[in-house]
């Protein structure tokens, strides 16, 4: 893959899972005794990067405890003071990232790859000349609230009426994005207005 360097989101309070994070951070939680970050982690591992960044805040100590010397891919925290929410948990990450663009991974998604990795579908559409930010969607279901929606250009339109996409959690960004931005605390990645 030419992009080598991966993101973890995994600095939330996890509040909408309150009751299982109490004392356990999200990401921690376990599914068929193994936590959510461990198999995103051995996904990112088989699919050939070279180094994680993953931001913390929240019992950050027991993520950095849970994961030690559990890998052998390069593993580097970048701990947030006061939470910085998604934009800022990734400005606040650049310093470490320290490449032009990488990739960035929710640390409470599971997929499944019955076609294609995820990583390596998006690198092979990544156009480092054309663009800033590419995001992995995927087609509601019926039932299923969307995020966004796709226009002729393949360009992502946010539209509350019928969105008929979700963001999987998976996108690749540059890091030119949050060079201008004077804010730390940034609530949402795509608020921010694209950079030509």
């Amino acid at each position: 893959m030419n992009i080598s360097t991966i993101m973890i989101l995994a600095a939330g309070l996890g509040k909408r899972m309150k009751h299982y994070t109490k004392e356990v951070p999200k990401p921690l939680i376990k599914l068929n005794n193994e936590t959510l970050i461990e198999k995103i982690i051995k996904r990112i591992e088989n699919s050939g990067f070279k180094k994680i960044v993953i931001n913390i805040f929240y019992l950050k100590s027991k993520i950095k405890k849970e994961l030690n010397k559990k890998f052998k891919i390069r593993i580097f925290y970048s701990e947030e003071k006061t939470l910085l929410n998604t934009g800022g948990g990734i400005k606040n990450a650049i310093k470490i990232l320290k490449d032009k663009e990488f990739f960035v991974v929710n640390s409470d998604i599971i997929w499944e790859e019955r076609y294609k990795n995820p990583f390596k579908q998006l690198n092979e559409f990544w156009d480092n000349d054309k663009m800033d930010a590419l995001l992995l969607l995927f087609p509601k279901k019926a039932n299923n609230n969307g995020d966004f929606n796709i226009n002729k250009s393949y360009r992502i339109i946010k539209n509350k009426k019928n969105p008929r996409y979700i963001f999987t959690g998976i996108q690749i960004l540059k890091s030119k994005i949050f060079s201008k931005i004077k804010k730390k605390k940034i609530s949402f990645i795509f608020n921010l207005r694209p950079i030509n």
